[in-house]
Parts: structure tokens; C-alpha cells; sequence
């Protein structure tokens, strides 16, 4: 078991929310698939920010990076290990509905600035 990271559920039906991670001495709020969603500090703060956030911030926009480019797309679904997204971007050169991010990171899926 991980102890450094906290798996924060809903109460009334147990759906996955998000993770509160140490950060050093403190704890950062996570998404499901742990991106930061906030400040690091103390642990019941990191956690109420998952519980207010933490689904929340999935339905906003994002971009994922491909060949050094950034392009705007959306979260279909995502999980501790994979985030599968449509890209949204008429930029992006591949005729795709979706497309799965395996393990992605804050330099391969971002909230769109």
C-alpha cells in the first residue's frame, strides 16, 4: 500500500474523486489520474479541495502534447493509469474520435491555459 497517497471517495456511492499526495512535509490535492489540482499543504485542506474539485476540473478544458505540439481536447474518461480524450483543435492533424494517454504527466496533459 501506498501511504503517500490517499485515495479521497464520495461518500454516498464510493465514486473515486481524486488522491491527496505528500508533497514534502505537506499534501497536494490530486486528480484520478494525478495531476496537481492545488497548493500543497495540510492534509484535511489537499483533501477538500479533491472533494470540492476533483471531478470537476476533469470537464474543463485541456490540452495533450504530441510531437512537441499542444492541442486542445477534452477528458472522455480517465482512470489512475490512462485518460482517454477527443481532441477539440483544428490544428491537430489526425482524423481521430479519441485517443488514450497512457501515465500522462503535467508535460503531456494540462488544463489549457
Amino acid at each position: 500500500m501506498n501511504t503517500d497517497r490517499h485515495e479521497i471517495r464520495r461518500d454516498d456511492d464510493g465514486v473515486l474523486l481524486g488522491y491527496v499526495g505528500r508533497a514534502g512535509e505537506q499534501w497536494e490535492p490530486l486528480t484520478v489520474f494525478g495531476y496537481p489540482i492545488g497548493a500543497p499543504g495540510p492534509y484535511e485542506r489537499a483533501e477538500e479541495e479533491v472533494r470540492r474539485a476533483g471531478l470537476d476540473v476533469l470537464a474543463g478544458q485541456w490540452e495533450f502534447r504530441e510531437d512537441g505540439e499542444w492541442y486542445r481536447c477534452v477528458i472522455l474518461e480517465a482512470a489512475a493509469d490512462e485518460v482517454r480524450v477527443r481532441p477539440a483543435d483544428h490544428r491537430y492533424p489526425h482524423h481521430v474520435y479519441a485517443l488514450t494517454l497512457e501515465r500522462p504527466t503535467p508535460e503531456t496533459l494540462r488544463p489549457r491555459r
